[in-house]
C-alpha cells in the first residue's frame, strides 16, 4: 500500500508552477529526465542536444536528442558496453506527452528505449529496450517524478504487469539472452513483470543547478547473464545536473552505490539562440508632395538597399505594387517583409496612393498578393492602430500578373553539414563533414540553373555496418566512394517552373540531382490560395552517378523512383506534416512521414521516418528496413568571417542505407511555394510592424 500511496500524494499534491519546461535537465540516456530513469518534463519546442555519458566502466553512451514537436521527444543513441560480439547497440527513443501538469494534476508522459527494434538480431541485443509511463509533479524547487516500468525499465519486478489480461507476451517473460530478441512493437509493453521507479530533482537556489535522487527499476538483467559475477549495486542513485550557459548541461552522480556518471551536453533552443535581425522597421513620415516623391524604380533600389529581396515595383493610378521574394532560409518572418516593404511604400509613394500590394513570389512563382491600406500604416507609425487592425482592412489575392520587367537574380551561398550516425554496430559513432558552394540564376522568369560545389573534410565512414555487406547493386551503401574525394560537384541542373492555374505548380527539372544521381524529373503541386493541404506528385528517372568523373552516369544503373505527398500545415505554416507513398531508389515500396517545423530566425527542425519492404539483396536485413533522420538548420547572415550567407545544418541520420532511399531533389516545390504562402503570412502577422 505504501507504493500506491505516493502515487496518491504526487497527484494530489498543489503545484506553484505549471508548465515551466525552463526549468528542465537531461539524465544520462541524452533525453530529459533524472539519471537513468526518465520524467515526464519536456524540453523547449524546436530543441536540440547531444552529446557523451559515461558510466563507470559499464557504459558510453553517444546521444542527439530533439523535441520536433512540443509534446513529442525524439533521442537517437548508440550504446557501447563490454559484452560479447565487439558490437554497439543503436537505438530510437521516443517519449510522447498525453497531458501538461495543470492545477488539477501532474504531467503524464509515455515512452520507450529503442522502440524500432532493428538491427542485427543477436542474443543480448536490445538489452536496453523497455517502456515505461511516468508522472511528474512540481511543488516549489521540487519536482516529483513517479513511474512504472517494462522490459529494462520493469526488472525489479514489483508489479506483475497490469496488461496480462490480453494474454500471449503479456504474461511471458522477457528475458534480453533470447533469440529473437524480445524489442521492437512486438514487444511493447510486455513481460511477465514491472517495476516502479522514481525520484525527486531539486532546483537548488543557484541558477542552474539541480540535484536529484532517484530509485531505479532497472537491475541489469543483461549484464549479469554476460557476466555472471556482476554486482548490479544499490537501486538508489545520487547526482546534480548544471548549467553554466545556455547552450551546455554538464552531469555527474553516484550510482547504484559503486558507480561514478559524468556527462557533457550542448544544447540549442530557437527561442534562446536564434539570430535576430535588430534593424528597426522603416520610417513612415508625411505623404511626400507631387515632385518629392520617387519614382517606381527609386523605389525599388531604396528597398533593395535595406536587404529586402525586390523584383519590382509598380505605380498604377492610387494603386502601388511590389514584387518580394520572399528569403525562404531567412532570418526574418515573412509578414515582417511585408511590412517593411508596405512601409516603404507608405514612406516613399506618390501622394494619391492609397493602396499598397505586395506579392510574395520565388523563382517567378508567384504565390500571394496583400493589399493593405496606406491610411492603416500611417496611423500604426503614429501608436494610433497595430497590426490586428491592420490585418481587418487588408485583402489577400492569388497574384496574377507578373512583374512589369523581369530582373535577373544570382544567388552565391554556402552550406555547412555535419551528419552523424548513431544506427550502426560495429561503431558507436559515424560521423561525415562537408561544405558546398552553390550558386544559383535565375536568368528568365521561371528558369532557375543550379550548381554545387562539395568540399569533403575527413570522415570515418569506413566504419559503416553496410561495408559488411556489399549489396550487387548500391543504392547508398556505396557512399564512401563518394565522401572520400576532398572535392567533387554535388549538383549542376536545370529546371522550368511554371504556374498552369491557380493553386498549381510544375517543375521540369534535368542534370545532376544530387552527388550520387543524375537524371530527369517532373514534379506538380497543387494547394489552393487558403488551403492548409497540398497535393504533390514527384516522379524521376536516374542513373548512379561515377565518383570519379566529374559529370559522367553508370547507363547500366537506371532507376524509377517517385512518391505521391500530401502535405498538411498548422495554423501560421510554422509546423507542416508531411505524408509520402511510393517507390524510392532501390526499388523498394513504402511510406515516409515528415514533420518540418520552423522558428523565428528562420531555423528550421525536420524530423523523417521511412519505412519499406527493403531491396532484395541488399543490406537492408542488416540495418533495418526503416530510415530515419533529425536535421536542425540555422541560417547565418555575412558577416566579417562569412562573407556569403548560408546555412550551418546539424543532422542524426541513417549514413549509407540501401533501403527507404529518397532522391534529395535541389528544388522541392513545396520548399519553394511556403515561405511566401498565405499561411506563413497570416501565421507571422503580428511581427507585421516590428
Amino acid at each position: 500500500m505504501r507504493r500506491y500511496a505516493f502515487l496518491v500524494l504526487l497527484a494530489a499534491f498543489p503545484s506553484s508552477v505549471f508548465a515551466d519546461e525552463a526549468r528542465y535537465s537531461l539524465s544520462d540516456w541524452g533525453a530529459v529526465g533524472l539519471l537513468q530513469m526518465p520524467n515526464a518534463r519536456m524540453a523547449p519546442d524546436g530543441s536540440m542536444s547531444g552529446g557523451l555519458t559515461a558510466l563507470g566502466d559499464l557504459h558510453r553512451h553517444y546521444t542527439i536528442s530533439a523535441q520536433p514537436l512540443p509534446w513529442l521527444e525524439v533521442t537517437a543513441r548508440n550504446s557501447a558496453y563490454p559484452g560479447y560480439y565487439g558490437l554497439t547497440e543503436p537505438g530510437l527513443d521516443l517519449k510522447v506527452r498525453l497531458r501538461r501538469e495543470d492545477e488539477r494534476g501532474p504531467a503524464l508522459v509515455v515512452g520507450g528505449r529503442d522502440v524500432t527494434g532493428s538491427g542485427l538480431d543477436l542474443p543480448g541485443k536490445g538489452r536496453f529496450a523497455g517502456e515505461y509511463i511516468a508522472l511528474t509533479r512540481r511543488w516549489r524547487d521540487l519536482d516529483l517524478t513517479l513511474g512504472m516500468g517494462w522490459g529494462t525499465l520493469g526488472e525489479a519486478g514489483h508489479l506483475r504487469n497490469p496488461l496480462r489480461f490480453l494474454g500471449g507476451r503479456f504474461h511471458r517473460d522477457r528475458d534480453p539472452s533470447s533469440w529473437p530478441t524480445t524489442r521492437g512493437p512486438k514487444a511493447w509493453f510486455g513481460g511477465e513483470r514491472i517495476a516502479l521507479f522514481g525520484g525527486v530533482e531539486w532546483h537548488t537556489p543557484v541558477d542552474g543547478l539541480s540535484l536529484k535522487l532517484e530509485s531505479s527499476g532497472d537491475r541489469f538483467r543483461a549484464q549479469r547473464q554476460d557476466e555472471p559475477g556482476f554486482a548490479p549495486g544499490s537501486r538508489y542513485s545520487l547526482g546534480l545536473s548544471w548549467r553554466p550557459a545556455s547552450w551546455a548541461d554538464l552531469g555527474a552522480a553516484y550510482e547504484q552505490g559503486r558507480r561514478l556518471m559524468l556527462r557533457l551536453s550542448v544544447r540549442f533552443d530557437p527561442a534562446v539562440d536564434a539570430d535576430r535581425p535588430d534593424q528597426p522597421p522603416p520610417v513612415v513620415g508625411p505623404r511626400p508632395s507631387d515632385g518629392a516623391s520617387l519614382s517606381a524604380d527609386a523605389i525599388a533600389l531604396v528597398a533593395r538597399s535595406r536587404g529586402l529581396p525586390v523584383r519590382a515595383v509598380r505605380i498604377d493610378g492610387e494603386t502601388a505594387t511590389l514584387w518580394l521574394d520572399p528569403a525562404g532560409g531567412g532570418r526574418m518572418p515573412l509578414a515582417r517583409e511585408v511590412g517593411d516593404a508596405a512601409r516603404l511604400l507608405a514612406d516613399l509613394a506618390p501622394p494619391q496612393v492609397e493602396r499598397l500590394r505586395v506579392v510574395t513570389a520565388t523563382a517567378g512563382l508567384d504565390t500571394a498578393a496583400a493589399t493593405l491600406l496606406r491610411r492603416d500604416l500611417e496611423r500604426a507609425a503614429g501608436q494610433r492602430g497595430s497590426a490586428e487592425e491592420i490585418w481587418r482592412t487588408t485583402r489577400v489575392d492569388p497574384a496574377d500578373e507578373p512583374p512589369p520587367h523581369w530582373r535577373p537574380r544570382l544567388d552565391l551561398s554556402t552550406r555547412l553539414v555535419a551528419s552523424f550516425d548513431l544506427a550502426e554496430l560495429g561503431t558507436a559513432l559515424a560521423q561525415r563533414t562537408h561544405t558546398d558552394v552553390m550558386l544559383r540564376a535565375e536568368p528568365l522568369r521561371g528558369l532557375v540553373l543550379g550548381g554545387g560545389l562539395r568540399v569533403n573534410a575527413a570522415s570515418d565512414l569506413q566504419f559503416l555496418d553496410t561495408n559488411a555487406l556489399p549489396a550487387a547493386q548500391p543504392v547508398r551503401s556505396d557512399l564512401p566512394r563518394y565522401a572520400d574525394r576532398p572535392l567533387s560537384l554535388d549538383h549542376a541542373y536545370a529546371a522550368w517552373l511554371a504556374r498552369p492555374m491557380d493553386g498549381l505548380t510544375t517543375r521540369l527539372s534535368a542534370g545532376h540531382m544530387e552527388e550520387m544521381y543524375g537524371g530527369i524529373g517532373a514534379e506538380a503541386l497543387f494547394q489552393p490560395l487558403t488551403a492548409r493541404w497540398a497535393l504533390g506528385l514527384d516522379l524521376n528517372q536516374v542513373w548512379k552517378r561515377r565518383p570519379e568523373s566529374l559529370f559522367a552516369v553508370d547507363r547500366g544503373d537506371a532507376r524509377g523512383t517517385g512518391q505521391a505527398s500530401l502535405y498538411w500545415e498548422a495554423p501560421g505554416a510554422a509546423t507542416t506534416t508531411a505524408l509520402r507513398l511510393g517507390r524510392y531508389l532501390g526499388g523498394d515500396w513504402g511510406g515516409t512521414v515528415e514533420v518540418m517545423r520552423r522558428f523565428d530566425g528562420g531555423i528550421g527542425l525536420t524530423a523523417h521516418a521511412t519505412w519499406t519492404e527493403g531491396p532484395d539483396g541488399a543490406q537492408s536485413r542488416f540495418g533495418g528496413r526503416m530510415d530515419w533522420g533529425l536535421s536542425l538548420v540555422v541560417p547565418l547572415a555575412t558577416s566579417g568571417w562569412m562573407p556569403v550567407g548560408g546555412t550551418v545544418e546539424t543532422a542524426v541520420r541513417t549514413l549509407g542505407r540501401d533501403a527507404g532511399q529518397r532522391l534529395r531533389q535541389p528544388l522541392p516545390l513545396y520548399d519553394l511555394r511556403v515561405p511566401g504562402g498565405v499561411g506563413r503570412l497570416t501565421g507571422t502577422w503580428s511581427h507585421l510592424l516590428n
